[in-house]
């Protein structure tokens, strides 16, 4: 015997009462009641007109209990409070018998009491809307149920259907359902409130509350392998809770346009089985509102409803004017894969290359980053089994002379007088297989930069060797987070290549893991959750990050060698790469239309990403549907099969291209591939970068300036260097210490205050079942939700 179903007993006067009794169904059809103060439970026997058991349950009001069992009938109990002998009546039922089978077909049906009277349920791929206030003809019987006696009530009614709401090809099974009509007036609830759905895709539909109208598909997948929506929940009119199988929760802000994530967070490794919503400590000493999350390993969580934290922080942000002064530095990246050549064998061949190619950008940057691929011999079958399997002293001994000999020709072509006037002074520099990374700092700024780490991920194999994956290195600069990722992604022309490297894209974003910076901490008595904002080390973060993820930081770049091809033939591709047709060339990209936003017309707008800086998904480049061949069909499907919302570098972007593709050549020529593969020409080696908005945050703004690729012959890549100028911060620590003093107070007097003030308002509810009559109520008690209820149900 198992529990199926659970429902709290709703409290009716006093918060500190509420879920002091729990209802119980279990597997063999007993209802059980349990006192969460201790120990005791006893049975409650309900007169019904079915025998199957209760698969559903919920609350529904100050001591009302809504079951529903296997064959569709709907029953409505009230709580006695006692044990008792005699039977209970229910006060009301009715029968949802045909659809519920329909939707038990289908999937696991799906349950919401979005307001009093519609009562939603979803099954798969279809959505039934009832008023459960109304009904249709009476049945006969409720089907596949027998009487449990003469006395049983009479037969039930079928609950009135209002709409049947079909979703589309492009919808996934549905997982979820939730609602936020419950959270403000009728008159509200009709003009703006919303049901949401998930579904197995990682999407969340949207409906219009009042006319029911498909509105929105959100893609909360994020790349993931295994992203199905499991649970939702509505906390106040604008936030969205949604629990991933991945275990990671995200908060939904929907007053904005477009909706973005305001916080994401991997809650636990087990997947997310349910979200509870509690407004009721906010009446209590405790004056939290509480949010459980629920996973299927049993463990539970509870979080912080308000985000009171994140609050702060983002008032605290958009403060900053106030409190930080912003100076604009130039960051270089120079990429290239160098097909394993010697710096000697490339000084010989093409003397001085190496500091032209530094400063081909001009004036000397604050920050210089060079990324280096196939620093050894990838190609060689023998070199990488070495690598692979035996890996001896020497053979490392021999990868890492590779790599001091590339470093020391770096440090020659950086030195005073040489690529620039100014001179340079190395930050970190690291390695894996065949990647290599060396960050510079101008002398005059090199104090300005701390808080240096480096992460690793290998995708190569599984994840198992680093012959593919990339490198981190992640640093401070004033009071600004820069993160530069080299990547070398997976090679090849074929839909499945193309799909690795999105893989790739997803496992590197996800599985970059820094350290967590020194704290600095301020001087100031906080109370939780506004102590950790002392903090100012984290102040050169965003979107409540503390620096141990990829997109943590303000300004991120990810360049290397993408490997991402063309979607067109080697013949169409030279003919406009010779006519200088590049614009049209790069149609075919399959890089660009992920970043930009793949746009097609379907019956319901596509899903659009929720991405964690809050950057719009919006369209600016698209690829013509027209211009592509027969044979690229299949590889556009495995792209749209992931999808550019689904895409973890969607937030990205690109400079626009000037440059020819800058791969495949043969070695020592201007020719592209003549060998027997003849690979068509395509963009391989990339810089891409995500900045803050000025309205967002006022560091890591970027603008680019430069973008260009370089000749030298000596490997199958062409070099390339990318120059942007970045917006960085300097906090001045005694107006941030008045400022946060301010926000504190500011958070306590106004956002917990109406907070406060609209759990009152939903208590009362609970009795005038009208939200609009609640709201009124309390006004009439000057906001005294005690005089609010004497006035409703008589002084105790």
């Amino acid at each position: 015997e198992r529990f199926v179903g659970i429902a709290p007993v709703q409290a009716a006067r006093d918060p500190a009462a509420e879920c002091t009794r729990v209802w119980a169904s279990t597997s063999l059809g007993r209802v059980l009641v349990l006192s969460t103060g201790s120990t005791g439970a006893y049975q409650e026997r309900l007169q019904s007109a079915s025998r199957a058991p209760i698969f559903h349950m919920f609350a529904a009001g100050p001591g009302e209990i809504w079951t529903v069992r296997d064959d569709g009938l709907v029953e409505v109990w009230h709580d006695r409070g006692t044990a008792s002998d005699q039977p209970m009546a229910p006060q009301r039922q009715f029968s949802i018998s045909s659809e519920l089978q329909l939707a038990r077909r289908a999937g696991r049906p799906m349950l919401l009491l979005a307001r009093p009277q519609e009562l939603w349920l979803a099954g798969g791929r279809s959505v039934w809307v009832f008023d459960p206030q109304r009904a249709s003809a009476p049945l006969a019987s409720v089907a596949g149920s027998a009487l449990l006696s003469s006395q049983a009530p009479q037969p039930a009614s079928a609950a009135l259907g209002l709409a049947q709401l079909g979703l589309t090809a492009h919808d996934a099974a549905i997982t979820c359902l939730a609602a936020n009509t419950g959270l403000m007036d009728e008159a509200a609830a009709a003009a703006r409130g919303l049901v949401f759905a998930g579904t197995d895709a990682g999407h969340v539909l949207a409906w219009r509350a009042g006319s029911r109208e498909r509105w929105r598909t959100l893609d909360m997948s994020g790349g993931e392998r295994d992203a199905r929506v499991t649970a939702l929940a509505c906390v106040g009119e604008r936030h969205v809770w949604v629990g991933l199988a991945s275990g990671r929760l995200a908060v939904v802000d929907t007053s904005r346009e477009p909706w973005a994530v305001a916080k994401e967070w991997a809650a636990a490794e087990s997947a997310v089985a349910a979200i509870h919503v509690d407004w009721t400590p906010l009446l209590t000493a405790r004056a939290k509102l509480q949010v459980a999350s629920v996973h299927a390993n049993g463990s539970v969580f509870f979080w912080d409803g308000a985000l009171a934290h994140d609050r702060m922080a983002a008032d605290l942000r958009r403060r900053t004017p106030a409190l930080a002064r912003t100076r604009e530095i130039t960051v270089q990246i120079n990429s290239w894969n160098i097909g394993a050549v010697k710096p000697d064998a490339l000084d010989r061949a093409d003397r001085g290359f190496v500091a032209r190619w530094l400063g081909a950008c001009g004036a000397a940057p604050e920050l210089l980053v060079v990324g280096l691929q196939e620093v050894v011999d990838l190609e060689s079958k023998k070199m990488t089994a070495k690598s692979l399997w035996r890996n001896t002293t020497k053979q490392r001994a021999d990868i890492s002379k590779r790599y001091g000999l590339w470093r020391r020709a770096l440090e020659r072509a950086l030195a005073r007088g040489t690529a620039f006037a100014a001179g340079f002074r190395i930050v970190e520099c690291q390695n894996m297989v065949g990647l290599f990374v060396c960050v510079f700092a101008r002398d005059d700024v090199y104090r300005a930069v701390h808080e240096v780490d480096v992460a690793h991920v290998k995708t190569g194999l599984g994840g198992l060797h680093g012959n593919k994956g990339a490198i981190g290195v992640r640093v401070v600069f004033d009071d600004t987070s820069l993160c530069f990722v080299n990547a070398h992604l997976a090679a090849g022309e074929s839909a499945g290549n193309n799909l690795a490297r999105i893989q790739h894209c997803a496992a590197i974003v996800r599985g970059l893991a820094f350290k967590r910076p020194a704290a600095e901490l301020q001087a100031l008595q906080l109370a939780a959750p506004a102590a950790d904002l002392a903090n100012t080390t984290l102040d050169a973060f965003v979107d409540g990050g503390d620096g141990q993820r990829f997109l943590d930081h303000a300004a991120c770049f990810f360049s290397g060698d993408l490997n991402f091809r063309l979607r067109t033939s080697r013949m169409q591709a030279e003919r406009l790469v010779d006519a200088g047709e590049l614009d049209t060339l790069l149609q075919f990209d399959q890089l660009l239309p992920m970043l930009a936003g793949d746009a097609r017309p379907t019956t319901v707008p596509p899903p659009f990403a929720v991405s964690p800086s809050g950057l719009p998904s919006d369209v600016s480049r698209s690829r013509s549907p027209s211009s592509m061949s027969s044979s690229d069909a299949s590889d556009d499907e495995e792209v749209r099969d992931v999808g550019s919302a689904g895409f973890a570098l969607r937030a990205f972007h690109e400079m626009p291209i000037r440059f020819r593709p800058t791969y495949k050549y043969d070695v020592g020529t201007e020719r592209y591939d003549t060998s027997e593969k003849r690979r068509t020409p395509a963009w391989c080696d990339r810089v891409l970068f995500r900045g803050q908005t000025p309205d967002h945050d006022a560091q890591g703004c970027i603008a680019p300036l430069d973008y260009q690729r370089l000749e030298c012959m000596q490997s199958d890549h062409r070099p390339i260097v990318a120059a942007l100028r970045v917006a960085v911060k300097h906090v001045d620590r005694d107006a941030r210490a008045r400022v946060l003093a301010e926000v504190c107070a500011d958070y306590q007097a106004r956002t917990a205050a109406e907070a406060t003030a609209l759990a009152r308002v939903l208590w009362l509810a609970r009795h005038t079942r009208s939200f609009g009559a609640a709201a009124q109520r309390l006004a009439d008690a000057g906001g005294s939700l005690d005089r609010a209820l004497d006035t409703l149900l008589g002084a105790p």
